[in-house]
């Protein structure tokens, strides 16, 4: 129909083509241009841009054997573009994405006459929902790309990866698209597997409609038995261009009469606000029927993150219908075009109406710093869809993520809606070789409160970290269960009895108390604590504590885990405890910390260390509150009138004021 348009490739697209660094290709058309056969003059130039003949381009990287791609001249198209087109036009990518996906459907559509070619158009997209319109406009124009789009899809080697290329220099092209730009890899498949997990044998999914790369592998990973539906709409027509040519059936409609799965990408365009975000997430939470379910994947400082208190009353709005059942804060990076940002995920599923309102749970992860591992991914979507179980297969899964919070208190949280999953401390990012150095400055800046541990900068092994699990099975490590007691037990006098909500403020511990004969009577067989027992829980989140004299009674479900003294392992109690905090919780989690370890020869000196150090910081925080009450009753005397304060530097002028 037409002839081939002569297509212009860019240096970096010359870089792309031949395989190799950006810097490669200037060199070598600075270092060749005296050579018996130089690279290409440009032919144009572009906003500074020098642009070259791309079939002559091809042609000098095979003659000369340069770059990494023997296959060049096949696949020039797919590093360059015809002179009238630009990959940051909207409406030329769509005409293009359009006869892309007509080439799926239609052999030697460049041979075609323009009414042949709109024939053509009409017959795949009667109710033109995907191409029929932009071929129509292409065609009226002279139908200038239609041979590029054969070499495109030549080039890319089907037509389905030409459309995903297509996209992907799209995206390049547009700088400013923050968090609505293209997912990675990582995230995408993360979606696609809660999309899989959630979708049983008789649910219609409806695809997120702006998101073509997430809505294709969504439907990839769901496979052939599962039925899925697009919203129509023009913002629908790229996604249902991607699924006509990777071979998807589209319903025309969600069937009301079988549940629904939906997918769902926040924000829908660039530069949303938190409020436009959590609109479009209400929306999709009200469009949800009773056994529906949704996973949406959006911004964390919309979805997990401290808001304003307008978008904080939002968000609340949407936690309040009890359909968010599971809530995970994802690593930075996972946006092309902005890698600083972090993504959340949301499952959305049937309220627990068997449960009151009240006692409603909500399963929360935090997995900042965690790379989406195929087995992190796993473990996560585990984790989540175990979350909106309920009774005994809530409690026999072993959670790696997840924690469980009343979903009440996330509708009053102010902060963060995962801060009680917040996952265990990195490790220090100092090298090993500076450690001596920034020992010698702390100690100096705390000599005044305390004597400074000696030390030698002697490099040496240490025991690898180990899980709690490998740790009991090598019999470094006991668990001992906590007792179950009676409230009615709980008395001002006896033996100190440790809660599990007593880790959360360890200096209230010795409030409760229990009768010694009282406790030995009914429960015979209890062990109390021995000097070095951390005391710990598992849930709502990790929490631990260190009982450094012992002989106290443990109520369930807080728990001990106790160092066998005579093979330890390396294991030091305030490191575990430290190790403990900030742990994954839930049910089993604690089979899977880890806790480091020393070498044999540290641990006295270091727990002589650490407990020197806890008894200079109760002596501080004891002074701090002293001076804290002194400041208070200065304050009331004077504001009462109780007391005229003398200001001595000045005490002959104060004396001829009264």
């Amino acid at each position: 129909m037409s002839t081939a348009p002569s297509l212009l490739i860019d240096l970096a697209g010359v870089a792309r083509l031949a395989g190799v660094q950006r810097p490669v290709a200037s060199m070598w058309r600075s270092r060749f241009a005296s050579s018996p056969d130089p690279f290409p003059r440009a032919i144009n130039v572009e906003d500074g841009r020098a642009c070259f003949e791309a079939e002559q381009v091809a042609d000098w990287l095979v003659r000369t054997g340069h770059g990494n791609n023997p296959e060049a001249r096949g696949d020039a198209a797919a590093a360059a573009a015809p002179a009238d087109f630009s990959f940051s036009d909207a409406a030329s990518v769509a005409e293009l994405q359009a006869l892309i996906a007509l080439c799926a459907q239609v052999d030697e559509l460049a041979e075609l006459t323009p009414s042949e070619v709109k024939e053509a158009a009409d017959a795949a997209d009667p109710d033109d929902r995907l191409l029929r319109r932009e071929i129509f406009a292409h065609v009226d124009r002279g139908a200038p790309w239609l041979s590029y789009a054969t070499r495109l899809v030549d080039a890319a080697y089907s037509p389905s990866a030409a459309l995903a290329l297509v996209a992907r220099r799209h995206a390049a092209s547009d700088r400013v698209a923050g968090s609505a730009g293209p997912l990675v890899a990582d995230a995408i498949a993360l979606v696609a597997d809660a999309a899989l997990a959630l979708a049983g044998e008789d649910t219609v999914v409806t695809l997120d409609a702006r998101d073509a790369a997430l809505s294709s592998s969504v439907a990839r990973r769901l496979g052939g038995h599962v039925d899925i539906v697009v919203p129509v709409g023009a913002e629908s027509r790229h996604v249902r261009r991607q699924l006509l040519v990777d071979d998807r059936w589209v319903a025309d409609e969600a069937d009301p009469a079988r549940r629904w799965g939906v997918v769902a990408r926040v924000p829908t365009g660039r530069g949303e606000d938190g409020a436009t975000i959590l609109r479009a997430v209400d929306e999709v939470s009200l469009s949800l029927r009773s056994a529906d379910t949704a996973v949406v994947i959006g911004p964390a400082r919309a979805l997990v993150d401290p808001l304003s208190p307008t978008e904080e009353q939002a968000r609340a709005d949407i936690l309040r219908s009890g359909r968010v059942r599971g809530i995970a804060r994802l690593p930075a990076g996972l946006v092309d075009s902005a890698v600083r940002e972090s993504l959340a995920l949301w499952i959305l599923g049937e309220p627990t109406v068997e449960v009151a309102p009240a006692q409603r749970i909500t399963a929360v992860a935090d997995l900042t710093g965690v790379k989406l591992t195929p087995a992190t991914r796993a473990d996560l979507i585990s984790d989540l869809m175990a979350g909106m179980g309920a009774g005994r297969a809530l409690r026999a899964h072993q959670f790696r993520f997840a924690a469980f919070v009343r979903t009440t208190s996330l509708q009053a949280r102010s902060g963060s809606l995962v801060a009680s999953a917040t996952r265990q401390r990195a490790t220090a990012t100092e090298d090993a070789a500076e450690l001596p150095a920034l020992l010698d400055i702390a100690a100096e800046a705390v000599r005044s409160d305390i004597e400074p541990i000696e030390f030698v900068p002697d490099p040496h092994d240490v025991p690898r970290a180990t899980s709690v699990a490998e740790l009991i099975n090598a019999g470094h490590l006991r668990r001992v269960q906590g007792t179950r007691l009676d409230p009615d037990l709980l008395g001002p006098e006896g033996l100190i009895v440790v809660t599990a909500s007593d880790l959360d403020e360890p200096a209230s511990i010795g409030r409760n108390r229990v009768e010694h004969l009282a406790f030995a009577t009914r429960h015979p067989s209890a062990q109390l604590t021995r000097p070095g027992d951390v005391i710990f829980r598992t849930s709502p989140a990790a929490a631990a504590w260190v009982d450094s004299d012992g002989s106290k009674v443990v109520a369930s479900p807080a728990r001990v885990l106790r160092i066998t003294t005579a093979d330890s392992g390396g294991l030091v109690p305030e490191i575990v405890a430290a190790d403990i905090a900030g742990a994954p919780a839930g049910p089993g989690s604690w089979k899977r910390w880890m806790f480091r370890r020393v070498a044999p020869r540290t641990i006295a000196p270091l727990r002589r260390a650490l407990a020197d150090i806890e008894t200079a910081r109760r002596d501080l925080e004891a002074r701090a509150a002293r001076l804290t009450d002194y400041a208070a009753l200065i304050v009331a005397g004077a504001t009462s009138g109780a007391v005229t304060m003398i200001d001595v530097d000045h005490a002959a002028d104060a004396a001829d004021t009264q």
